[in-house]
């Protein structure tokens, strides 16, 4: 009779054979592996290749970052914004339609209209002028103190907005240039955030 206990066909708790993946397995294996090859792929499509400018580019950055080329493009645009709302203020004037209704000898309707036209002509030109001097003054300013500062924020238009009330209001004195660069500074630093926000 054996000494040991153990039976003959093997150990009493065989360990289970190592399973093998099933299909099901492989087919999410080889769908994951897909999935990522593609978004690798659509990763590599977003980045385009970097193109240098040309001559003419330069030019144009070089012209548009220039104050003088600003104020005029600034002076010019306050102009025809000017012009247009001075004809609008003059056209809805109804000074000679009055001056029909009331006088005791009424002007004909050539003279009326004539004199029309000369008003809308004088408040265009009054607009206009008005205008361009702000718009300019206003750029001009704007471009100075954001080279001079280095920086692009808020604080650039709320200076440039202050010195050029101060400048339109130069010939009224001290407390107008004053209450000019309190006001055209507090107003340009609203209008700058209403358009960041």
């Amino acid at each position: 009779m054996s000494a040991s206990s153990e039976p003959a066909d093997g150990p009493a708790n065989p360990q289970p054979p190592a399973s093998s993946p099933t299909e099901p397995q492989i087919n999410q294996v080889s769908e994951a592996s897909t999935s990522t090859s593609t978004q690798s792929k659509d990763r590599k499509k977003k980045f385009q290749p970097l193109t240098m400018p040309t001559t003419e580019q330069i030019m144009f950055e070089d012209i548009m970052n220039n104050c003088f080329s600003k104020t005029a493009i600034s002076g010019v645009m306050g102009g025809v914004a000017g012009a247009a709302l001075g004809l609008f203020t003059a056209s809805i004037e109804n000074q000679g339609v009055d001056d029909i209704r009331h006088a005791d000898t009424p002007k004909p309707t050539r003279v009326v209209l004539k004199e029309m036209a000369l008003n809308m002509r004088d408040k265009s030109w009054s607009y206009a002028k008005g205008f361009a001097l702000f718009g300019a003054l206003y750029s001009f300013n704007e471009c100075v103190i954001e080279k001079f500062r280095a920086k692009h924020d808020k604080v650039n238009p709320t200076l440039a907005g202050c010195a050029t009330g101060a400048m339109l209001a130069y010939s009224a004195g001290p407390k107008a240039m004053c209450l000019g660069c309190a006001s055209v500074g507090a107003f340009s630093l609203a209008i700058e955030h209403f358009l960041e926000s």
